[in-house]
């Protein structure tokens, strides 16, 4: 999850940069933006503020903003990097077997081409 900040409000704007600070990137490498305000980008965008409408309701605990911006990147259904698949993840295990198939294709290939070159 990648998080891009574009606040209004310069206090709200450090909460979210200190709560979410593993997860704040540049804009062009952002997933989502989170904004205080309706703004007009090419990006999904989760709305903080007091409109039920919001993705984050204002005020909000830290547990409700991880548990808002959670729900929120769910909904997106951005699929996990293979690199950010880790040992917790569900599909750790077909990631493993994957990486040893290929492991072991690489293998071969770089056998049958080194023998028809030896031919020669």
């Amino acid at each position: 999850m990648k998080i891009a900040i574009m606040c209004d409000s310069p206090l709200l704007e450090k909460c979210l940069q200190y709560y979410l600070r593993d997860f704040i990137v540049g804009y062009r490498q952002c997933d989502f933006v989170i904004a205080d305000k309706n703004i007009d980008i090419a990006k999904p965008l989760c709305l903080i503020s007091l409109s039920e409408d919001a993705a984050i309701i204002k005020p909000f605990t830290r547990t409700q903003l991880f548990l808002g911006v959670q729900k929120f990147f769910k909904s997106l259904r951005i699929k996990p990097s293979l690199r950010e698949i880790d040992e917790s993840h569900p599909d750790y295990p077909l990631k493993k077997k994957i990486e040893d198939l290929v492991a072991q294709f690489t293998d071969e290939l770089y056998w049958a081409v080194s023998d028809h070159y030896e031919k020669r």
